[in-house]
């Protein structure tokens, strides 16, 4: 196993206006990926307003390593 060097710690809030993916409304999550690791913030059905309020804690074990953060619909 590699040697962790820390945490890291994504607070994703909410989302404000954002686009209509299906009739009227949407259903929104975020996808927060960083090497391997992959996490996603619970679905908001039916709202383009969305507030999560959710914490979303990364394992860092290189210095350097791209984060890739998501906005995605169903």
């Amino acid at each position: 196993m590699d040697d962790i060097l820390g945490f890291l710690r994504v607070h994703v809030i909410r989302g404000v206006n954002l686009a209509v993916r299906d009739i009227r409304t949407s259903d929104p999550y975020v996808v927060v990926r960083m090497g391997d690791q992959k996490l996603k913030t619970k679905v908001m059905k039916k709202n383009v307003n969305p507030e999560w309020n959710e914490k979303l804690t990364l394992t860092v074990s290189e210095s350097i390593r791209p984060i890739r953060i998501c906005l995605l619909y169903l």
